[in-house]
């Protein structure tokens, strides 16, 4: 005897069917297409080259201190950010050729201060908060993106791209599965030992810091999106309460295509 599959059951199959395949679709993307499709889910190459300068202004909390004034200016190939924590300003540099971090933290310290150095020269710094931005200026063989699969992000699926320079560290990043915004940026860690001091063995310890850059918040600016939402992550002596955290900065307001004093990148 025949079997008769019922239309709502059939239906159903169908349905499963193609949302499977979907799946599949998404699974079969590569490193090199998911960046593309980053590109213009924020606006794509034509919106984004209008840009010759932008400021985002906003406030950035640390420990349990009150919020401070924090700004970034950039340009397609400059990055400045200014936090002014309270007795002192902190400052990310890079001005085209080489990067800089002020106050110099101790010299203990220096691997932290040089792996804030060697995130500004990746041009990642900020996501797509900077202009000085490499996924919007790839050249060909620049980079190799590998798709590694998904991951959460804050509760977000999330796709993983691995970004291999010619020379240099591989730098990981995060998009939306969903609409394709940068969520994260992992730049590898750093190893800091410190001397326990005249106890039984003498022996060191060994701390391991993760270094990441967090986007969320997406809003449209001037035809393109951007994020209101960051956390970097920051260690002592930036940070006076513990040994490693974040700082958490809320965007204001970005202004495009304004004139910004040179020095600014100094």
């Amino acid at each position: 005897m025949k079997k008769v599959v019922a239309f709502p059951v059939l239906l159903a199959i169908l349905a499963v069917s193609a949302g499977a395949l979907a799946s599949d679709d998404k699974d079969k993307l590569s490193g090199a297409e998911i960046i593309n499709k980053h590109i213009a889910a924020v606006g794509g190459k034509k919106a984004l080259s209008k840009f010759q300068s932008r400021v985002a202004i906003g406030t950035a909390r640390k420990d349990n201190d009150n919020a401070i004034p924090v700004a970034i200016m950039s340009e397609p190939n400059r990055l400045s950010a200014i936090y002014q924590f309270e007795g002192f300003n902190w400052y990310l540099l890079y001005d085209g050729s080489k990067p800089s971090v002020r106050p110099v933290l101790t010299r203990a310290a220096a691997p932290i201060m040089h792996k804030y150095e060697e995130m500004l020269s990746t041009g990642t710094l900020f996501n797509d908060i900077s202009l000085y931005n490499v996924l919007n200026q790839v050249e060909p063989d620049q980079f190799k993106f590998e798709a590694k699969g998904f991951k959460k992000v804050k509760s977000r699926q999330a796709y993983a791209v691995d970004m291999k320079p010619s020379k240099g560290q591989t730098l990981r990043l995060y998009f939306d599965a969903e609409d394709f915004m940068w969520l994260r940026t992992d730049y590898g860690t750093v190893q800091i030992t410190r001397e326990m001091g005249p106890i039984t063995g003498n022996k060191d310890q060994e701390t391991i810091f993760d270094f990441y850059v967090e986007t969320s918040d997406f809003k449209e600016v001037d035809g393109v999106k951007l994020p209101f939402r960051f956390e970097i992550v920051a260690t002592a002596p930036i940070l006076k309460q513990k040994s490693v955290g974040t700082i958490v900065a809320t965007i204001n307001e970005y202004r495009h295509n304004v004139a910004i004093d040179p020095k600014m990148f100094q």
